[in-house]
């Protein structure tokens, strides 16, 4: 028997690949990096190549089915959500491709994984950057205002941006004692959010801002 036979290249190649995806995660500081995505995509291709060789307890496709199952359980727990949206849908889909990729490689398509891994790659490194820059042109930002209350004054979001109706994600008003507490989720470009933010800390009525 070989050592160094076809099924450990397979094993070894998934480990590459899901390294190189991994280190763009590790260096973006999210919380499945490196060696999560070694394991997965690793994982994913002995879990294929296993699949190939059992016989008599049930096809090669339904084990596959079942690793993308898995995966989507783990991919699941790297997302959450707080008050300003939700976070980590990029890392949980890096590890489902990491995944697919292993597949890829434990199957046997060899160039289709690696091409795939170049794809990813490009994604996740060079489109954050074109991302970046749509950001600048458009942003999301959620403020909470605790403003106090007075008869005389009140905040409009409209005073101060000028953006369309279904820009704006939410605009709330909760009273209590004395204050009101504005929640507006606003989608408009840099230059408003500054300019915004700039008149609100001006306002002598504005308690605490939050954005």
């Amino acid at each position: 028997m070989e050592y160094f036979n076809e099924d450990i290249q397979k094993i070894l190649l998934a480990a590459l690949l899901g390294a190189i995806i991994g280190l763009e995660r590790e260096w973006s500081g999210k919380s499945a990096g490196f060696r999560t995505m070694i394991l997965v995509s690793m994982g994913a291709a002995l879990f294929t190549i296993v699949s190939y060789k059992m016989t008599g307890i049930g096809t090669a496709d339904r084990i596959a089915s079942n690793v993308v199952t898995g995966i989507g359980f783990l991919g699941a727990g790297l997302i959450f959500r707080n008050d300003t949206g939700s976070h980590g849908l990029t890392t949980a889909t890096a590890v489902w491709a990491a995944a697919a990729i292993g597949m890829c490689a434990g199957v046997g398509y060899y160039w289709l994984a690696i091409f795939c891994t170049g794809v990813v790659w490009a994604v996740l490194v060079l489109f954050f950057r074109m991302q970046l820059h749509l950001n600048k042109m458009m942003d999301t930002r959620q403020y909470k205002i605790l403003y106090r209350s007075t008869e005389q004054h009140a905040l409009d979001y409209k005073d101060f941006f000028n953006v369309k109706t279904f820009r704006v994600l939410e605009n709330k008003q909760l009273k209590t004692n004395g204050t009101i507490m504005y929640l507006w989720t606003i989608r408009a470009n840099q230059a408003a959010h500054d300019k915004a933010v700039a008149a609100l800390l001006k306002d002598e009525c504005v308690i605490d801002l939050e954005y």
